[in-house]
């Protein structure tokens, strides 16, 4: 009954808050954290940032570990490649981030590493970046910075628990909104980013890496977004829905086609490989 409530004020969001939303002119850089699996789907990603983010794009970075396949689709591409490890100082075997859930052993280091990466604020060099999922494709525009400088940021109707107890330990901050901010994209401001690590450090007097991996719940498989950390923290901000499809591989197509086929209903459409195994 709850996931049926919290999709009807989603569904009555959409129809009463989407509007068009002027862009501010203003450099961004793109990051979006990769492995191997994703490049499949990566050139739909790029092809969608290319042709539906209006800001203009000094670079657009590819942090991953250092496999030649990799770096070879990045200079193929024109795309900047950063090796994960220089931007949180270790691997993901070395994170070790080891979940027990249901009597399983679950092995969360490369999910939660992609997240520290976007949390980071490492990668770039301008004001805002925006980060991005290689498996999300935008088919439709995407403003991300209105034109008097004001983040928009577009929500779903993830409702995850674990998510907010952990925005209460590193912050003490309650949720925000009735909708999610986990919507496979977001853009982050330097400076917001870099007041909110100070936040973390003063409530839990360590670095913000390390907080995250210390109060981390591990019963639970997904227990931080980073998205929906920030997101909480933001204050000033303008909210639209995110109106996205989740799809499976059988729908993969050369982009306009996807454009096509689904980009009058939908904003963006994603290929998660949970949804296709």
């Amino acid at each position: 009954m709850k996931k049926f409530l919290h999709k009807a004020i989603y569904w009555l969001y959409s129809v009463f808050n989407d509007r068009t939303i002027a862009p501010a002119m203003e450099e961004i850089d793109v990051v979006i954290p990769v492995i191997e699996k994703d490049l499949p789907v990566l050139p739909l990603c790029l092809e969608g940032v290319r042709t539906c983010v209006p800001h203009p794009i000094k670079n657009i970075y590819i942090v991953a570990p250092p496999q030649e396949e990799i770096r070879s689709f990045c200079e193929a591409n024109g795309l900047v490649y950063v090796d994960e490890k220089s931007i949180t100082g270790i691997t993901p075997e070395e994170l070790d981030m080891k979940i027990t859930c249901d009597g399983k052993v679950i092995d969360r280091s490369g999910w939660l590493m992609q997240q520290l990466i976007k949390f980071s604020g490492a990668v770039g060099t301008c004001r805002n970046y925006l980060c991005i999922d290689a498996d999300h494709v935008l088919l439709q525009p995407h403003t991300f910075i209105s034109q008097s400088g004001k983040p928009v940021f577009y929500m779903s109707y993830e409702r995850h628990r674990p998510y907010y107890d952990m925005i209460i330990k590193l912050t003490g901050l309650e949720r925000t909104s009735r909708l999610s901010y986990v919507a496979h994209k977001m853009i982050i401001n330097r400076e917001q980013l870099a007041s909110l690590h100070r936040y973390i450090h003063g409530r839990r007097n360590e670095n913000w890496l390390q907080a995250i991996v210390d109060a981390y719940d591990r019963t639970q498989v997904s227990g931080f977004s980073e998205y929906e950390t920030y997101g909480c923290f933001v204050k000033d901000k303008i909210k639209l829905p995110w109106k996205q499809r989740t799809s499976r591989y059988t729908d993969l197509a050369d982009y306009n086609s996807l454009v096509k086929r689904f980009g009058k209903r939908y904003k963006s459409v994603t290929f998660p490989e949970y949804y296709n195994h």
